[in-house]
């Protein structure tokens, strides 16, 4: 294993600790029984929701799934510049997901507060 190989795991395991960290402290504010809107439209109103438990695992749980994918793909590349290109998906992927995931719940904390379904 490479340099390159280490820091890409190390970025994922910062991001994925920032998604779970997120997600648990939204999970100690929603209710059990609340839906949590998971999809939403242009001018900002819920379309999809979905019960709290996959609303707060679900793109923790994809980011796992494809940090895997990547870390596998990282271990058979052979050193040099597929390696470099590598490194750059898997960091630009970390970044992504954890700033998706964010904005997400920023978002619909907002809409479920607005609606007054969050425990204080």
């Amino acid at each position: 294993m490479n340099w390159l190989g280490i820091v890409g795991d190390a970025l994922w395991i910062v991001s994925l600790a920032i998604m779970a960290g997120a997600s648990h402290r939204a999970w100690r504010r929603v209710p059990p029984e609340t839906k949590m809107p998971l999809q939403f439209s242009r001018d900002g109103r819920a379309i999809m929701r979905v019960p709290r438990h996959i609303a707060l695992l679900l793109i923790p749980g994809i980011a796992f799934l494809i940090s895997l994918m990547l870390m596998w793909q990282n271990r058979q590349t052979v050193p040099g510049s597929d390696a470099l290109v590598l490194f750059g998906i898997r960091a630009t992927l970390a970044g992504v997901f954890a700033l998706y995931h964010l904005r997400w719940l920023e978002a619909a904390m907002s809409q479920l507060d607005q609606e007054g379904a969050l425990r204080s």
